[in-house]
């Protein structure tokens, strides 16, 4: 089953992964007032079953309440088209009003069942924001990968491991596995065979 990143992060929340401020909107008026109540810039996501919405303008900042409700009304109602659609696209019925957040480096994380072994394998990568096939493709020596026997659970080394094998200041190593394992026990809980955050929201708070 698969379900929108709105739907996502509510879920991420629950097990203490940190995510930008928001609220889900259907309609023009609604994006205006979840902007209005998280002040400043925000960004508007289109809420679609599909990767690469970015690319496709299904993703767009907003400097002011008025500028978010402009955009929900241009986004709402539109057939995104991505390179996961296909030409048929999909239709845009909801949108996510999000906090805007000043961005120094963006990472990839997922977690994913290996067909070979039928183990889960944990995956990080500091090209994140790109997507994750290209990345494969064209530079795979900058994705790191921990493969995790279901008996122990994913275990704290191999989070450190990742940690630092994306190159990660000191003092954020210790919020980037509380990161990893909080998206572990959210593979678990929900018996996923695919979770990604792309990027992830990486603080020293």
């Amino acid at each position: 089953m698969k379900i929108h990143e709105y739907q996502a992060k509510k879920i991420l929340a629950q097990y203490g992964i940190p995510i930008p401020s928001g609220d889900v909107a259907t309609n023009p008026y609604e994006a205006y007032e979840i902007a209005r109540r998280l002040g400043g810039t925000v960004v508007v996501k289109a809420q679609i079953h599909a990767g690469g919405r970015g690319k496709g303008g299904g993703v767009k900042p907003a400097k002011s309440p008025l500028e978010a409700e402009a955009v929900a009304r241009a986004m709402i109602g539109m057939t995104l088209v991505t390179h996961q659609t296909g030409p048929e696209g999909r239709l845009v019925q909801r949108v996510l009003i999000e906090e805007g957040l000043g961005i120094q480096k963006e990472f990839y994380l997922g977690i994913v069942i290996d067909r070979a072994s039928g183990r889960p394998v944990v995956m990080a990568s500091p090209a994140g924001g790109v997507d994750i096939e290209k990345v494969a493709a064209e530079i795979p020596h900058l994705i790191f990968k921990e493969v995790v026997d279901p008996a122990l659970g994913f275990q704290l080394f191999q989070a450190r491991k990742l940690a630092f094998s994306l190159g990660l200041e000191a003092e954020l190593v210790a919020a980037a596995v509380k990161i990893f394992g909080g998206l572990y026990r959210v593979f678990e809980a929900t018996d996923s065979s695919l979770i990604e955050i792309n990027p992830f929201l990486l603080t020293e708070d």
